[in-house]
Parts: structure tokens; C-alpha cells; sequence
């Protein structure tokens, strides 16, 4: 029986694993991307808790609120971290933002379960940074960004992202409790790699954060 509860109550704590991240924003001073992450902490869990055994008085919230608005934090999750990897100036970042959030809204509202709502932002982010990047290799003459950045931040946060995607809409079916809750930590160590070391945009910075192992695996807790 124990082992039941535990089982059921999986997805509701692995949806903890995007603060981690909150928290590494927040330190890098990504502020805006640590509240976007701290809300889809909020309703990922606390839809996840509405499912569980006897967590049904957490449910303040009707489970349809819940389900829209853990799918559009996750969205706009999604978009926020690609936004920051692009390193985008003022005004261009803030308009980019509000972009993402408004067309994602009405994308969840016409239909939260699809593939679009995740394939949409991604895809249209990852235009809008090869644009800008092209660019700048053609301005430069040369690879933009260091290929530091490729290494260690563009290819492993896309591959975590893929792998999460795949277990999201391919592989739930085997077992729902297991391979969700592996979503959860695989999107979350997405966001974590793909945020820049330091935000730039956000004055004198202290040291950046650094991932350490012990961060890593809170991320998969």
C-alpha cells in the first residue's frame, strides 16, 4: 500500500524539480525566467496533487484551471529559457516576451493537450535565434557564439528538451507515473542548461551560479 501511495504521489513531487531551476534564474538574476518557473512549480504540482490520494483538500482550484495553466506555464517556460539563450537588447527582448505570452495564451485556450503548444514556441524561438545568430556569424566572419556555448548550454538543454518531448507524447503509455515524473526532471534541467551563466542585461552581477553535482540531482529528486 505504501508503495501504491508513493507511486501516485511521484508526479506531484517531481514536479518540484523546477526549482532547481527557479533558483539558479534567480541567482544568475534572470528574475522574470525564475517567476515563470516558480509559477509552473505551482500549478504543475498542485494539478499533479489534485490526482493524488488524499492531497484532494490542496485542491482550492478547479483541476480544469489547474491542467490550463500548468500546460501554459510549461509553454512559456519553454519560451522565456530560449529567450535568454537568444541574449536579445531592450526593447527587442521585453517585445519578444510579451509575443510568447500572448500567442501562447490563446494557443493553450484553443487546445492545452496538443502537440502545437509545445512544438509552436519552440520552433518559432529557434527561428528567431538562428536568424539573429546567422547574423552575427556574418557581421563577425566567424562562429557565434563561442563554441563553449554550443557544447555546453545549446546542445545538452535541446537534448534534455527532445528527451522530455518524447517521453511527453511518445512513451507515457508505458507506465504514466514513472515516465511523466522523468519529464518533469528532464524539462527542468533543460531550462537549468539552456539559461545563460550570467544575465548581462541586469547590471553588476555577483559570481554566477555554478552546477555543481548536488544541484544536478536535486533537479532529478
Amino acid at each position: 500500500m505504501g508503495t501504491l501511495v508513493a507511486k501516485l504521489l511521484l508526479p506531484t513531487l517531481s514536479s518540484l524539480a523546477f526549482l532547481p531551476a527557479a533558483s539558479i534564474a534567480a541567482k544568475r538574476r534572470f528574475h522574470m525566467e525564475a517567476m515563470v518557473f516558480l509559477f509552473t512549480t505551482f500549478f504543475e504540482a498542485l494539478h499533479h496533487a489534485c490526482h493524488g490520494p488524499g492531497l484532494s483538500v490542496l485542491c482550492f482550484l478547479r483541476l480544469d484551471l489547474l491542467e490550463h495553466f500548468s500546460a501554459y506555464g510549461t509553454a512559456l517556460s519553454m519560451w522565456v529559457s530560449l529567450m535568454a539563450l537568444a541574449d536579445f537588447d531592450e526593447p527587442k527582448r521585453s517585445t519578444l516576451v510579451m509575443f510568447g505570452v500572448l500567442t501562447i495564451a490563446v494557443r493553450i485556450y484553443q487546445d492545452r493537450g496538443g502537440y502545437g503548444v509545445y512544438s509552436g514556441p519552440i520552433g518559432t524561438a529557434v527561428l528567431i535565434i538562428a536568424v539573429k545568430w546567422l547574423r552575427q556569424m556574418k557581421e563577425k566572419k566567424g562562429l557565434y557564439p563561442d563554441r563553449s556555448v554550443y557544447a555546453q548550454q545549446v546542445g545538452p538543454g535541446l537534448c534534455f528538451g527532445a528527451l522530455a518531448l518524447m517521453l511527453r507524447f511518445f512513451f507515457e503509455d508505458w507506465d504514466y507515473t514513472y515516465v511523466h515524473s522523468f519529464y518533469h526532471c528532464a524539462l527542468a534541467m533543460s531550462f537549468t542548461l539552456l539559461l545563460p551563466k550570467l544575465n548581462k542585461k541586469a547590471g553588476s552581477p555577483g559570481p554566477p551560479a555554478k552546477l555543481d553535482c548536488s544541484t544536478l540531482c536535486c533537479a532529478c529528486i
